[in-house]
């Protein structure tokens, strides 16, 4: 009977260690997924908008890099934001939009302060103490911010280069192989067996 509850609780212990085992693939690569589809898209759309010189757009969201820090501390510098792409008829008071400044070559995403009868806004940074002095155009809203990931401009900048390509690509490689090589040395060691000698096979000498 005690010899037989050590082998119960290393039979348990043996199911939970293969399920934590399991487990922890699952999740890592589940991990990789999403880490291969988000540099996926981060590198379509900066390869799309350095081919066709537009800013880049996915299912209707356009993706956009602040480079100024008249939103903050809403939208920092350096902040990426995704920009659902909508009419000015969607958007209201307190939406934080994007649209064209004087030329499309000049975006602007600043907060709706007040809509005026004329279908034109009012805007205004959250770090200005003062209104934007010129309405806004129904016509020249892009859409609304839906999404902000802080420094990711930083990031999607580097992508947009030759050297964030190869990168992300070495990483994939290397996320790929190096758990591989590692199993397989490990299974190396666990079929290498130390030989043991009896004591009755030695050899005496004088």
């Amino acid at each position: 009977m005690t010899d037989l509850m050590p082998r119960v609780a290393r039979k348990r212990m043996n199911k939970a260690s293969k399920r934590f085992k399991r487990s922890l693939k699952l999740l890592e690569n589940i991990l990789f997924i999403l880490f291969m589809a988000v540099m996926a898209v981060l590198i379509f759309s900066a390869a799309q908008s350095r081919i066709t010189g537009k800013e880049p757009s996915l299912l209707g969201h356009r993706l956009y890099i602040v480079d100024s820090g008249s939103m903050s501390p809403t939208i920092d510098l350096d902040s990426m934001i995704v920009v659902k792409e909508m009419d000015a008829e969607d958007v209201d008071r307190g939406d934080v939009v994007t649209y064209y400044g004087n030329t499309e070559s000049v975006r602007i995403t600043h907060r709706i302060a007040e809509v005026l009868e004329d279908g034109s806004f009012i805007t205004k940074g959250d770090a200005n103490t003062a209104l934007d002095p010129v309405p806004l155009d129904g016509g020249k809203v892009i859409g609304k911010v839906v999404l902000i990931v802080p420094l990711m401009g930083v990031a999607l900048r580097f992508l947009g280069t030759l050297e964030g390509i190869v990168t992300v690509a070495v990483l994939g490689i290397l996320w790929i192989v190096l758990p591989k090589l590692f199993a397989r040395k490990g299974k190396r060691y666990k079929g290498y067996r130390r030989p043991v000698s009896e004591v009755g096979d030695a050899q005496k000498t004088d």
